[in-house]
């Protein structure tokens, strides 16, 4: 498998461009840069057929009404978060950020598989940093894209529509349930979840009544 991480965007999110090698076809994971994965496309020889979304925060998403335009890739992403995508709702306003409105063709749901770039990506419902968050799991490669759920020894901000019960949920029941699987997070450095499970500081929630 290879993946090609671009922190870019205002606030440095990190993209990715995911396929298997020798596909000329690829998933691109939460644009931030329409530009910069566009050129990137062009040097690797690879057109994006697929874009995916973790959720829907400003950072995340804005690049892809762009990239949809110039690539003709579908975009997907959760309802719960679709309207943030579309520009319906968000607190991007309150920052002076602007985004251009970018509408989902199909929204994702709990263990659904898609195949890109000779991938097959299975979407697990991972709500709690906002509430129609999801991961991107390549099973075969034992990878998973966990957008602003998971970073290295940190998780998301719940604090802007989010909710940590939520959160540890996902953490602790589905995301914690991929031994061995490298973690490619929204921001910073990649992890793995043997990691996150030794180091993670929010593992002090497991004892929490909520998560026996």
């Amino acid at each position: 498998m290879e993946i090609i991480t671009l922190p870019c965007g205002p606030i440095s999110a990190n993209s990715y461009i995911a396929y298997a090698p020798g596909s000329k076809t690829c998933a691109v994971i939460d644009p931030a840069d329409a530009a910069l994965i566009g050129d990137t496309l062009r040097e690797k020889g690879l057109v994006c057929t697929h874009i995916l979304l973790t959720h829907g925060h400003f950072d995340h998403v804005w690049g892809a009404a762009d990239l949809r335009e110039a690539t003709g890739a579908r975009v997907y992403i959760h309802q719960a978060d679709a309207p943030m995508a579309a520009g319906e709702r968000s607190y991007f306003s309150a920052m002076s950020f602007s985004l251009k409105p970018c509408r989902a063709d199909e929204f994702l749901a709990e263990g659904e598989k898609i195949s890109a770039g000779g991938l097959v990506f299975r979407v697990m419902e991972t709500p709690g940093h906002t509430k129609g968050g999801v991961c991107f799991a390549v099973d075969e490669e034992k990878v998973v894209f966990t957008g602003d759920t998971l970073f290295c020894e940190s998780v998301g901000r719940t604090d802007l529509g989010g909710s940590i019960r939520e959160l540890m949920d996902s953490l602790f029941h589905k995301l914690y349930a991929l031994d061995g699987y490298t973690v490619y997070p929204g921001h910073e450095e990649s992890t793995t979840i043997d990691h996150e499970k030794r180091f993670n500081p929010m593992n002090v929630y497991q004892n929490h009544p909520w998560f026996s």
